[in-house]
């Protein structure tokens, strides 16, 4: 019995690794797909080349 519950927490563990490497990945697809001043965290504040026009 001990193994087996070892083995699923194994699974959920891997499971959980898996899945947010998933998540990360697609994140990381959808905001280079915006272009690199939409997807920067600072775009908006940013007075650099790509900002608004204020």
């Amino acid at each position: 019995m001990k193994g087996e519950s070892v083995m699923i927490a194994n699974i959920i563990i891997g499971g959980a690794i898996f899945a947010y490497a998933g998540w990360v990945l697609v994140r990381h697809v959808k905001k280079s797909a915006k272009g690199t001043c939409a997807a920067c965290h600072l775009a908006d504040r940013c007075s650099g080349s790509c900002g608004p026009e204020r």
